[in-house]
């Protein structure tokens, strides 16, 4: 009587244990999905997002950057590898070469509290996603949003 009662036994916990599955899968079925769509709809984003990169143009539409250097010091990651100026002096210098390395950055806002003329800033773009790491690598006409009333 004992290798039956084992038997009738492991086959009543196995169906219980099924019924119980069962159970907590219709009873999630039933409940509104959480998961996003991503690539046909866009997540929300809250307001301290730190996401990519992206350099600023003054009123006239020039860039705001004159390569002074603070935001290359301030980075921990070694994010910003180069960065070069023209030849001009103090407030009319421009970067002419400014490259970000997004696979080094750690998204720390601390270049943009380093930037004395607030020439950079962190966008909402969380869009970083390549195939290689030298992709990776950001220059000014990646950095730069478009001009005003130029071509998007």
């Amino acid at each position: 009587m004992g290798p039956r009662q084992n038997w009738l036994l492991a086959i009543l916990t196995g169906a219980w244990s099924i019924v119980n599955g069962l159970a907590v899968t219709f009873r999630n079925g039933l409940r509104p999905r959480v998961t996003e769509n991503y690539p046909a709809q866009r997540t929300t984003i809250g307001p301290r997002w730190r996401g990519r990169l992206t350099h600023l143009r003054d009123e006239e539409g020039r860039l705001k950057c004159t390569a002074c250097l603070a935001c290359q010091k301030a980075c921990p990651s070694l994010a910003i590898p180069t960065i070069e100026g023209d030849d001009k002096k103090g407030r009319e210098r421009r970067a002419k070469t400014y490259v970000w390395d997004a696979g080094r950055c750690l998204f720390c806002h601390l270049c943009v509290e380093a930037c004395p003329f607030d020439a950079i800033t962190l966008s909402p773009d969380y869009r970083v996603v390549t195939r290689s790491r030298e992709e990776l690598k950001f220059g000014l006409d990646r950095l730069l949003p478009p001009a005003e009333g130029g071509p998007r």
